[in-house]
């Protein structure tokens, strides 16, 4: 529904390490058994291999939790997951993927998500996902996919895509998706924060059009706000951030 891609400077080829703080500003919980929200918080390349992650309202009918997707295998050996509370997926339906999920019982607040290396291994090198809230200072493995080696490396591609997607079927009214608002800092990758930004709405936005993206420079932050009353008042477009 609304969106923003994050790019940095031409000069930083690659990182390593990818970090998102985020303040979820109002809790929609698990608000139906039919659909679900979905908080992409970022979207980009390993190697030459496309992952995303992000927070669910409903992963997997589940209830609350994050997760973790790579694509071009469907093979499980190369997903690792917390068997107490995670679960795998490998599936052909949005193309080749495989996925580590967990139960998380996020809520208002504010978080830390850090995509990073976790081990390698002649075949791939391991990225772990890992949420921290940051009030109680207490982090949370979500799980962790093996992806390929070029040139003897795994690197992440600098830049990425964030978005307030809804899920699940039949239709559903606007009107009826909750009200959600969720602020992202300048994503850092290996410690440096995005330079520039491109938001944008959704295709079906003659649908679909109570969503809005906005970057305050004061706080230095970009706010997401979708479903309910949400009014637009923000033009999509380049931004440049301070």
């Amino acid at each position: 529904m609304a969106s923003i891609w994050w790019d940095w400077n031409p000069e930083q080829a690659h990182f390593r390490e990818l970090i998102t703080d985020i303040t979820i500003h109002n809790d929609v919980g698990d608000f139906s058994d039919q659909h679900g929200l979905y908080l992409m918080l970022g979207s980009s390349y390993i190697s030459d291999t496309q992952f995303y992650f992000g927070i669910q309202t409903d992963a997997n009918s589940r209830g609350k939790g994050l997760i973790f997707s790579r694509w071009k295998t469907r093979e499980l050996t190369n997903a690792r997951y917390d068997e107490t509370h995670g679960w795998t997926e490998s599936s052909g339906h949005e193309g080749d993927f495989i996925g580590v999920r967990r139960l998380y019982n996020w809520g208002a607040g504010n978080y830390r998500i850090r995509i990073a290396p976790d081990g390698l291994e002649s075949d791939g090198e391991w990225f772990g996902l890992w949420i921290i809230d940051i009030e109680t200072d207490v982090t949370t493995w979500i799980g962790s996919l093996k992806f390929p080696l070029l040139s003897g490396e795994a690197k992440i591609k600098p830049n990425s895509y964030s978005t307030i997607e809804i899920y699940g079927i039949p239709m559903i009214r606007p009107i009826d998706i909750p009200q959600w608002h969720v602020s992202i800092e300048r994503p850092q990758g290996d410690g440096i924060p995005s330079t520039r930004g491109y938001t944008v709405y959704s295709s079906f936005t003659g649908i679909v059009s109570n969503n809005d993206v906005n970057y305050d420079p004061l706080e230095d932050r970009v706010h997401l706000r979708a479903g309910g009353v949400t009014e637009r008042k923000t033009a999509a477009g380049y931004v440049n951030f301070r």
